[in-house]
């Protein structure tokens, strides 16, 4: 594996204690390792036609949604050339390209309605015509492996805003615009054939894979600051306090962190019991309308404002195909972080207590996460049903501060004494 990285980076001071910075950073990868299926089954061309397998079931799968009839399917060349027994050995329709539609077509028209397109080809590897093995490996169905033909890019421009302490205040303010791209996101931890973020489930056509990695956040914001308030002796309010008014008033000091982002890859609709392109990791759905995350939290938390309708903007995915990747947000993740600090000397050199009041999630701002990957899994042809799967959507948990297992507001109190 490689890795290339770039910055240029310009900063200046502005006067009165202010400085900015302006950075582009970019990260590049190559040859990394994801895993793969390598006895992944063949697209088996025709030498007649020049059509391959992708192009010529989608032309079925087109008639199987349009209802056509078994009878009114024409010839293809390349089920006639290929698969010359199937009328014979299936016995439905009159030729060969009928009889292969009639294992897919809806059982309205008489159809077997087998949407698993990849058993489609367990079927016709069965000695129909050139002879078996034409799709699949004689020894496995499967076989899982790394390999370094993983890519990966990543581009951000930088800027900040510094502010040095004087006048009671400092303060740090960043902003991040960047974009993630890579062909999978996990490391070789997640399995050699798995559903994971490491598995390129066509490796006949790498750039299916690649999209927004799973940990693309397009916006960041992030800033600190440390003040002294005002009060107390020396300060704006309360100069010349002593003793015992100075002693509570004054000299108190308060700290506060902020971050905001975008919202990450909220997972995706995929075939459930059904493999379209991979025998062992199934294809996720395909949007066939733009639609768009925006979270209701009346009754059941979800993912969309409309979850039937989203539902509906899904299809099965044809053979070839890998599915929608990345195409789905969290909402974005905000957080506000305070403390306050105050020091009371005590008799003696070098002796004071210290109370420190910190507050996490100031704002007690909980955002939704966890979509229920259950309620994802789509059935046949969710565009033509009237209901949407139970679950669909449905948001199971909230984002949370990292190594922490609640987002609620969280207080602590502490006092220490120093000597």
């Amino acid at each position: 594996p490689r890795s290339y990285s770039f910055n240029l980076s310009f900063a200046r001071d502005i006067g009165k204690g202010f400085s900015v910075e302006a950075s582009y950073v970019g990260r590049f990868g190559r040859d990394l390792l994801v895993s793969r299926d390598i006895m992944h089954l063949n697209n088996l061309r025709d030498p007649q036609s020049g059509v391959a397998w992708y192009d010529a079931i989608r032309q079925l799968i087109d008639h199987r949604y349009r209802r056509t009839p078994i009878s009114a399917i024409p010839r293809i060349p390349y089920f006639e050339n290929l698969f010359p027994l199937a009328a014979q050995t299936f016995e439905i329709g009159n030729n060969a390209t009928q009889a292969v539609y009639g294992l897919i077509a809806m059982s309205s028209v008489g159809g077997a309605n087998l949407t698993d397109y990849t058993y489609l080809q367990l079927l016709l590897d069965d000695g129909l015509g050139y002879g078996n093995n034409l799709f699949f490996h004689p020894q496995y169905a499967a076989f899982g492996a790394y390999s370094t033909i993983g890519t990966s890019d990543y581009n951000s421009f930088q800027t900040s805003v510094r502010k040095r302490f004087n006048k009671n205040l400092t303060f740090d303010f960043n902003y991040t615009l960047s974009h993630s791209f890579d062909t999978a996101s996990a490391n070789e931890q997640s399995g050699v054939i798995s559903s994971g973020a490491a598995f390129i489930v066509n490796p006949l056509d790498l750039k299916l894979n690649r999209s927004p990695s799973d940990f693309d956040v397009r916006h960041l914001i992030n800033a600190n600051y440390i003040y002294n308030l005002p009060f107390g002796d020396g300060q704006r309010f309360g100069n010349g306090w002593s003793g015992v008014t100075n002693a509570i008033f004054g000299g108190w000091t308060m700290t506060g962190i902020f971050r905001w982002n975008s919202g990450l890859p909220a997972g995706q609709p995929y075939d459930d019991a059904r493999w379209a392109t991979n025998w062992n990791v199934q294809s996720n759905a395909v949007a066939i309308r733009p639609l768009e995350t925006s979270v209701t939290r009346n009754g059941e938390p979800n993912l969309f404002a409309n979850p039937l309708a989203a539902f509906q903007s899904y299809r099965n995915p044809y053979p070839g195909e890998v599915g929608d990747r990345n195409s789905l947000r969290d909402e974005g993740y905000v957080a506000l972080d305070a403390g306050l600090y105050k020091s009371f000397p005590l008799p003696g050199e070098g002796r004071r207590v210290v109370f420190r009041w910190e507050v996490y999630n100031v704002t007690n701002t909980q955002r939704l996460t966890g979509v229920d990957s259950d309620g994802f899994g789509l059935p046949r042809d969710p565009f033509l049903r009237t209901t949407a799967t139970t679950g669909f959507g449905r948001l199971t948990a909230t984002q949370t501060p990292l190594n922490e297992n609640k987002a609620g507001r969280v207080m602590q109190f502490a006092l220490r004494i120093e000597f």
